[in-house]
């Protein structure tokens, strides 16, 4: 993972970027104008963090087992109070 900081461009971003080696992740995506030599300037800051294909990859499949055990949890815990309340 590289963090690049914060980026300026002239074009809005796209919140992912795929290159041919590489992922970008584009967060916090601002349209700004700014006054420079009598002309107005105007563009986009964002935070942009780049991936390789396969640290994104890795970070997907993580992200997406927790996602699996929180829905697991919260089917269960949905379990447990139907029964609580049909015990009523």
């Amino acid at each position: 993972m590289i963090d690049y900081g914060i980026q300026c461009s002239a074009v809005e971003p796209q919140p992912i970027e795929i290159t041919g080696s590489s992922i970008l992740i584009n967060t916090n995506i601002i349209p700004y104008s700014k006054e420079e030599d009598g002309r107005t300037l105007q563009g986009y800051k964002y935070n942009c963090i780049g991936y390789t294909k396969d640290e994104y990859i890795l970070k997907m499949t993580e992200k997406n087992a927790k996602l699996e055990q929180d829905l697991i949890d919260t089917q269960v815990a949905l379990c447990d109070l139907y029964e609580a309340l049909e015990g009523d």
